[in-house]
């Protein structure tokens, strides 16, 4: 009755029309090709690790597990995935890292079900980006130029006193997770990409750097919505955020940076977490015949409504689906059933001017599993 594997796959939002497909997947799980069901059930951490530049999965990461009792585990991933089983219900650290990529880090919180034979699967990617080149910057005024996937370079103007001396100064390009069919909220914003800096600067109020970005979102050309850069704190869960000042034909925003830090670009929109609920339990598949193993591919899928429509043209990407896969060995003289349900999250969604648009559920990368079974052997296919 217990389960412990499963597979991958992001997720994304909603409101509107929830659809459940299930596919049963029986072939090669008979009573020669799996051992008994293990009875421990275990959660599941399943990491990949993609490269930014090309979408890839990256190989020769690491991964820093900080386990809810502050020890830590270090591995070494040769492959895009990475899976971490264990039974231990508390809040997880995980870093992934790569020689000459910026570090990524995320806190996951695991909790056991209480009901028998349900066990939790928690997807995590991390995009992992490529650092940027170094320049020297000079203390008398530099212009660094960097490249995006945007067809102009952004612009980073450095006034003569910005620096006390020469610098070397790295830029890196953090790339829209759009392109992934990933949103990236961050303290009630969704996150349209960013720039990280190196080293530590603070800067003097009267010869502050600028930043320039190029504007390709029809929502802020078109004036519905203002562009924003600001910097995240997560340990007190607030925003150093500043309004752009755009250009007549708003197809620049330039802001002024107090200090070097990694610095998100987003628009006006909030969206603020509701609540978090669990899909109902959608049968997945069942063994074929008496005592044998079962595989089954759940898919939570969504329609768009109209509020999601709109963050797509906003600049946002969301892949409308949750999708995971598991399978269980065979156990004697018993039918097996797989059921497993996603976890959603409710949005509300405001404005640039505070104005509510409505909400959004998104499923997210939660899915929990269920194994059942059933007496067969009087059925005699065994």
């Amino acid at each position: 009755m217990k389960i412990k594997n499963y597979t991958r796959y992001l997720v994304l939002p909603l409101l509107a029309l929830a659809m459940v497909f299930a596919f049963n997947q029986c072939k090669n799980v008979g009573q020669t090709d799996w051992p008994d069901p293990d009875v421990a059930i275990l959660n599941q951490l399943k990491i990949n690790v993609i490269n930014t530049n090309d979408g890839l999965s990256l190989e020769g990461y690491d991964i820093k597990v900080v386990l809810p009792n502050g020890t830590t585990k270090e591995f070494n991933g040769n492959t895009g995935t990475f899976t971490f089983d264990g039974t231990t219900e508390g809040t997880y650290v995980i870093t992934a890292s790569k020689e000459g990529y910026l570090a990524e880090s995320t806190v996951i919180n695991v909790s056991n079900d209480q009901t028998e034979a349900v066990s939790t699967v928690t997807q995590h990617v991390f995009f992992l980006n490529k650092k940027g080149s170094t320049n020297v910057v000079s203390q008398q005024g530099t212009v660094l130029y960097v490249e995006s996937d945007q067809s102009t370079p952004t612009t980073i103007t450095f006034p003569a006193g910005s620096l006390p001396s020469d610098q070397n100064i790295t830029v890196t390009y953090i790339a829209p997770l759009a392109q992934f069919e990933e949103l990236n909220i961050l303290g009630e914003r969704a996150i349209l990409y960013g720039y990280n800096f190196s080293p530590d600067f603070t800067f003097p109020d009267n010869a502050r750097p600028t930043i320039t970005i190029p504007i390709n979102i029809p929502s802020v050309t078109d004036g519905e919505t203002d562009l924003w850069i600001g910097t995240y704190n997560e340990n007190t869960n607030t925003w150093e955020a500043y309004l752009g000042t755009l250009n007549a034909e708003r197809t620049t925003a330039t802001f002024e940076m107090p200090h070097f830090s990694t610095w998100f670009v987003f628009t006006g929109y909030k969206l603020i977490k509701d609540v978090e609920i669990w899909s109902p339990w959608s049968f997945v598949a069942e063994s074929e015949k008496c005592g044998d193993g079962v595989c089954g591919t759940f898919i939570y899928a969504v329609t768009p409504n109209a509020l999601v429509n709109r963050l797509l043209s906003v600049g946002y990407n969301f892949n409308l689906k949750v999708k995971d896969t598991r399978c269980i060995g065979p156990h004697a003289k018993y039918i097996q059933q797989l059921f497993a349900r996603a976890q959603l999250i409710t949005y509300k969604v405001y404005d640039y001017q505070g104005v509510y648009l409505g909400a959004i559920q998104v499923p997210t990368k939660k899915v929990q599993w269920m194994a059942d079974e059933f007496y067969c052997h009087d059925q005699g296919d065994i």
